[in-house]
């Protein structure tokens, strides 16, 4: 059964790591490629008929999305044709994607002229997708069939919206770019996306920023970041605002429950927060097939809370930063918490080519057969509590032998963060206080703090250290920090280094 809205919001609030450069300026040449694109190319072959080898695709297994979601569902992203590093989708060498369980077409180009089409939304029925450029600074609206193409107006697009009385459409653009670390705006103004000249100031209280921002499906609450790393929840027009945690990518989702997720600092876990009852508790969300443990990013909602699209894996490049080297195979990936919300129950990889695929939005038609939610007073088995912090555990003291040395970050591949952890893979030698049964462990240290590399960053292999351990999960003070990890023992359990 689909979650109707209801006054009471199921803010879901998600926060990622937003260590990726801001936008670049597109060549003065290709700034009005938008205006010349109407429809998709009579020559851009569908899916699964590309004949370049950096554009094949192998059709996803027929009917495994909609078996997942139980209906219709499309999906639209950004695909990178140049070198596949945009992740934040701010050139111009990109098309904008999408993919249909019920039209047969598989993947295909919605838009096929190379342009900047940053941050695709789907709007709430389905039928258009909204997105921005960043050169032009402007938002457009195109239909899914790939016509009707035109700007709506000047701004970034932040968030789609329906009045579920009046079924009308309403597109949230940010305008007055605020001095942030991370772009965000100083107001957010709503526009019906059918009449822009119908128009309401909703919030100006605090900068937003421009990758998180989503809204309950009455319209009276917005999760995002207030600006980057406030994760929290706005009282819509211009009410109070809650802080609920730090991070990047907040998202929020339409229902009636009382959740706000974020996500942490090192790319593959969310952290739950059910804001009514003040309960928190993490969901691993990088254990898709495919994926296998490595990091993820642009974590969105879908207009059905049981339902978020992610893209992965993030393996290339030799930097510590593995989420700006992009690369083509990173795919996009839909999945399906659990009834509770303790747990991803289900994956399907929606695309499966042999190019970068970025900033997915997903809608699915709420008059198919759903999924039900049931949040409250359940034993949430899967999930991960997070220690508050009240009763404190004797640490673990080891002797490690450092097994393989791992490159150190520098302050600008961590930017905007100015502060980040690294993860090192031990041999433990000895167990001098607790209890600890595997042959390695791995450990996450200090390395960068106010943008300065620190004097006890480095750690070479064969080294030998005496650490006094607790889990890193029992930190809630480390949910939001940087945290490098270029190890594959995703089995083993992470520990933070208290003393360093």
């Amino acid at each position: 059964m689909w979650l109707s809205g209801g006054l009471r919001a199921l803010a879901l609030a998600v926060v990622v790591s937003c260590g990726a450069p801001g936008p670049s300026e597109r060549d003065a040449s290709s700034d009005d490629l938008l205006a010349e694109v109407g429809k998709l190319d009579a020559d851009v072959p569908g899916a699964g008929e590309r004949d370049d080898a950096d554009g094949s695709v192998t059709p996803t297994e027929p009917g495994a999305l909609r078996k997942l979601t139980g209906a219709r569902t499309r999906v639209v992203w950004t695909q990178d044709v140049a070198d596949g590093t945009d992740i934040l989708s701010a050139g111009d060498q990109l098309l904008l994607m999408g993919h249909d369980t019920d039209d047969g077409r598989g993947e295909r180009a919605l838009l096929a002229t190379p342009a900047n089409y940053a941050k695709p939304l789907m709007t709430p029925l389905g039928n258009r997708v909204v997105f921005s450029d960043y050169q032009q600074k402007s938002a457009f609206v195109v239909n899914w069939d790939g016509s009707g193409l035109r700007r709506l107006g000047a701004g970034f697009a932040l968030a789609t919206w329906i009045d579920p009385e009046t079924r009308v459409e309403w597109v949230y653009i940010g305008t007055d770019e605020a001095p942030t670390r991370a772009p965000s705006y100083r107001t957010v103004t709503r526009h019906q996306i059918d009449r822009w000249d119908v128009s309401e100031v909703v919030w100006d209280k605090k900068p937003v920023n421009h990758n998180s921002f989503q809204l309950s499906a009455d319209g009276r609450l917005a999760g995002g970041l207030f600006p980057w790393p406030h994760a929290g929840v706005a009282e819509l027009p211009n009410g109070s605002f809650r802080p609920l945690g730090t991070g990047c990518w907040t998202a929020l989702a339409g229902g009636s429950s009382s959740l706000l997720w974020y996500f942490d600092g090192s790319h593959r876990n969310l952290t739950m927060v059910d804001v009514e009852r003040d309960e928190r508790w993490r969901v691993n969300i990088n254990n898709a097939p495919g994926i296998d443990g490595y990091e993820v990013y642009h974590p969105r909602w879908a207009n059905h809370p049981r339902f978020l699209t992610i893209t992965g894996p993030y393996t290339a490049g030799d930097d510590a930063n593995k989420i700006r080297a992009g690369g083509r195979q990173v795919e996009i990936y839909l999945g399906r918490f659990a009834a509770d919300f303790a747990s991803v129950e289900g994956w399907v990889r929606v695309t499966n080519n042999q190019r970068a695929d970025f900033y997915p939005d997903a809608w699915i038609d709420p008059t198919g057969e759903l999924p039900a939610s049931v949040v409250r007073d359940v034993q949430r088995e899967a999930g991960r509590p997070i220690e508050d912090g009240s009763e404190q555990r004797a640490p673990l003291v080891v002797e490690a032998r450092v097994i393989e040395s791992v490159p150190i970050p520098t302050p600008e591949s961590i930017l905007p963060y100015r502060r980040a952890l690294l993860v090192n893979e031990y041999e433990v030698l000895r167990v001098v206080s607790g209890a600890y049964e595997e042959k390695k462990i791995l450990v996450a240290h200090w390395v960068i703090r106010d943008a300065q590399v620190l004097d006890t960053a480095a750690r070479e292999r064969g080294e030998i250290f005496r650490m006094s351990l607790s889990l890193y999960d029992e930190h809630e003070e480390l949910e939001g920090e940087r945290l490098v990890m270029d190890s594959d023992a995703f089995d083993l359990s992470l520990y933070y280094d208290i003393d360093r």
